[in-house]
């Protein structure tokens, strides 16, 4: 079975550290012969310092969806069209939203340099803040702040040509070239649903809970309760839970 982790909220519960216990409970799920992945809103730089070196061979699924790395290198990308972006930097500019646009690696970012968000971003400064006029093939801009949001948003809404991300914390939304979510970044990887087991907490995790042959949700988002197989409280035990759902359905499916 493949068995798919958001990062944020799911297995990081403080944007900086994932424990190692649950790394162990990883590693567990890969001697009983799973296949294990990381799907996440970050792209896979910033998802590397999380995870021991044993996992960065592994998948990644980044930027929710537009960039697939596997093997330590990129496999896979969906990247926002040109004018596209043009358009979108335009009507962010317009509402006075400040913004970073994920690339394969590298990353443009306008606005507070202090801004909270900021610290999650390359926190090992691997990569390098490009210019605009260096922008190529962006996979992710997501918007950290806009002085009137719901502006914003409206004006955004019904276009074909973006997927829309929302989180719990809605002040920042990310965009997508159309079509892009961690479930279809997956099955492009050769993944079918009915071989795999996810685990998330937030709307961006959706496509994967509709698929999934077992889904487990980390909290209580509305949105993935009716298509979650299982719900783990979030509670102070919720390490502990995390830990005890992945050894019992690490040996549910365990091949025999």
């Amino acid at each position: 079975m493949h068995f798919i982790f958001d990062i944020d909220g799911t297995l990081c519960f403080d944007g900086a550290n994932i424990s190692p216990a649950i790394q162990d409970a990883l590693s567990e799920l890969e001697g009983q012969g799973h296949s294990i992945g990381f799907a996440s809103a970050r792209p896979y730089r910033d998802m590397l310092h999380l995870l021991d070196e044993r996992f960065h061979h592994g998948l990644f699924v980044g930027s929710n969806g537009a960039m697939t790395w596997h093997g330590g290198a990129l496999a896979d990308i969906a990247p926002l069209a040109a004018d596209t972006l043009q358009q979108l930097l335009d009507l962010a500019e317009r509402h006075s939203a400040s913004y970073l646009v994920d690339l394969a690696w590298h990353y443009h970012y306008q606005g507070e340099p202090g801004h909270p968000f900021m610290t999650l971003v390359d926190p090992q400064r691997r990569a390098r803040q490009v210019a605009r006029d260096e922008i190529h093939q962006p996979v992710k801009l997501l918007v950290t702040e806009c002085a009137d949001s719901d502006a914003l948003q409206q004006a955004l809404r019904g276009r074909d040509d973006i997927h829309i991300h929302h989180h719990s914390d809605q002040q920042i939304v990310d965009i997508t070239a159309a079509g892009v979510d961690k479930m279809s970044a997956l099955s492009r990887h050769g993944i079918a649903a009915e071989q795999l087991v996810c685990f998330g907490n937030d709307s961006n995790d959706l496509p994967m809970f509709r698929a999934a042959r077992h889904s487990v949700l980390i909290g209580a988002h509305p949105q993935l309760l009716p298509h979650a197989s299982e719900r783990l409280a979030r509670g102070d035990d919720v390490e502990t839970l995390l830990i005890g759902a992945m050894r019992r359905l690490g040996e549910r499916y365990a091949a025999r």
